[in-house]
């Protein structure tokens, strides 16, 4: 049986493949071979991480509480 991963290496992996991909927008947008406009119109917001972040607590509490609510 497979089993989940901890949400914390969820939440590092998610966060490294944003980083990861923004840095290599910013890498091709310094070789040229992207403007300034592709980049902002293919780079995650800088507040991308708290987004998630924040949708993945508000996930966990939302599972909780319907968890609890089944069990009474």
């Amino acid at each position: 049986m497979k089993k989940n991963p901890p949400i914390r290496f969820v939440k590092s992996q998610i966060i490294n493949s944003i980083a990861n991909h923004n840095i290599t927008l910013i890498e091709l947008e310094k070789a040229g071979k992207i403007n300034s406009t592709e980049f902002l119109a293919q780079s995650f917001p800088a507040n991308a991480i708290q987004t998630i972040d924040n949708a993945i607590a508000n996930s966990i509490d939302l599972f909780n509480s319907k968890e609890l609510s089944n069990e009474n």
